[in-house]
């Protein structure tokens, strides 16, 4: 495994890590605190790490990477307009921990930056689709640990994409998901 995984992460701070089921509760408890419904859907991505080819992925090198048990996870539903509303229970990310905006003014924000991944795959959902049909509301939540190196960023894009994929019924080529 990757020297920087054993130098980031101690056993012991994997043991504490929230189980999947305990991510899902989370979500949905906040989901409902926050929007007074269920979410309609449940998505997860999970991390990884680079056996051998540490940031040689996105330079199209050689690499061996694997899945890992922690995961990112989007529970959302359905909104009028074209709103997004997005709050995320990641206690490493920056603030705020709650971003709203419109599905046609996905520009980049200083802050929070974790919601400029999540932008910028509905950006380019939509310019494979044309548009989303509706906005959303969502709750993101996550074990999967930010800046060990464990694609922590990966796993929001693609539990985002997941995420749009299911909730239009819109699926994009298989070969997008070597993009995240």
């Amino acid at each position: 495994m990757s020297s920087s995984l054993s130098s980031n992460i101690s056993k012991q701070q994997i043991k504490q890590l929230p189980t999947l089921e305990e991510l899902l509760q989370t979500a949905k408890e906040t989901f409902r605190q926050n929007f007074g419904v269920e979410p309609e859907l449940a998505c997860c991505a999970p991390g990884r790490v680079n056996l051998i080819g540490e940031h040689v992925d996105y330079n199209d090198g050689f690499v061996l990477p694997m899945a890992l048990p922690m995961v990112t996870l989007i529970v959302g539903g359905q909104r009028g307009g074209n709103d997004v509303d997005l709050i995320t229970c990641c206690t490493d990310v920056d603030e705020p921990k709650r971003v709203k905006f419109r599905l046609f003014s996905l520009k980049p924000s200083e802050k929070p930056k974790w919601s400029n991944y999540v932008k910028g795959v509905i950006h380019y959902f939509m310019e494979d689709r044309g548009e989303m049909p509706f906005g959303f509301n969502a709750v993101i939540v996550s074990n999967v640990p930010v800046g060990a190196g464990l694609s922590s960023s990966a796993a929001i894009e693609v539990a985002t994409l997941t995420f749009l994929e299911h909730f239009t019924g819109h699926k994009l080529p298989k070969q997008v998901s070597c993009l995240c």
